[in-house]
């Protein structure tokens, strides 16, 4: 009866006093895969789609591939964003993994570490909490059958726990690295909605696959699409990836 309330209670504040949300997620590829560094163009792209939030991974940070830490970079080139990195693993003596860049005040920040199993490597999801949502970037395995399907087990349970019933969206956002019909997404589906739409977001030289989505929690405040989109044009040759990207209101 509770959760009844609830749900109603967030169904009509939404109607009453509802607020717009531009957000993406891409997977960039360390800024590498085609052009020699697509940083700048990739926030040119950030810029003209408005976005308030945006879910990176495939992140380089101070390491010998990259010296720099390009999720800082990003957010300097901005205009001076805030955001938040989650090492996966430590690589080339530096590190690699996810990251969140927010034109948003962020306050608290969260590292979730996802079991490696039968994968290839360690992942991580990177989550901020803000003053209009809550909102987390993950990237999980491709390799292997277990691996996978546990990363998302535990996503659901940890983001269950913490922000079920919660008064603001909660996102989630990133390559999954699994097709819709898969035992993956359909275990992410018990607990999280689907809101980015089914269309290939890999490769941009051969789309021919859907594995980058966006979620919203379906226990916490709910959330209405009113504009989604892969952004094909213009994206081609900055990652092997296209950036997914909504318009909410909540």
């Amino acid at each position: 009866m509770k959760k009844i309330v609830f749900i109603l209670l967030s169904i009509l504040a939404l109607s009453c006093t509802s607020r717009e949300l531009a957000v993406m997620s891409y997977n960039v590829g360390a800024f590498s895969k085609y052009e020699k560094y697509s940083l700048p163009d990739v926030a040119d792209l950030i810029r003209q789609q408005g976005c308030d939030l945006v879910a990176l991974n495939e992140l380089d940070s101070c390491n010998r591939r990259h010296s720099d830490f390009q999720l800082q970079r990003l957010a300097d080139e901005l205009g001076g964003w805030q955001y938040a990195f989650a090492s996966a693993f430590p690589f080339a003596g530096g590190a690699y993994g996810n990251g969140v860049v927010s034109a948003l005040p962020i306050g608290q920040t969260f590292r979730l570490a996802l079991p490696k199993g039968d994968g290839c490597e360690p992942r991580s999801v990177a989550i901020v909490e803000t003053d209009r949502c809550v909102f987390a970037s993950v990237h999980l395995d491709f390799m292997g059958e277990e691996a996978p399907l546990a990363q998302a087990k535990l996503i659901n349970e940890w983001f269950l726990a913490r922000y079920s019933g919660h008064e603001k969206p909660v996102l989630l956002c990133g390559d999954m690295n699994s097709l819709p019909n898969s035992p993956v997404i359909s275990t992410l589906e018990e607990v999280w909605e689907r809101l980015s739409p089914l269309s290939f977001t890999f490769s941009t030289e051969d789309p021919h696959a859907c594995i980058d989505y966006i979620f919203s929690l379906k226990s916490a405040a709910p959330v209405k699409v009113t504009e989604a989109r892969v952004l094909t044009e213009g994206s081609g040759n900055l990652s092997d990836h296209f950036p997914v990207f909504l318009k909410l209101r909540y």
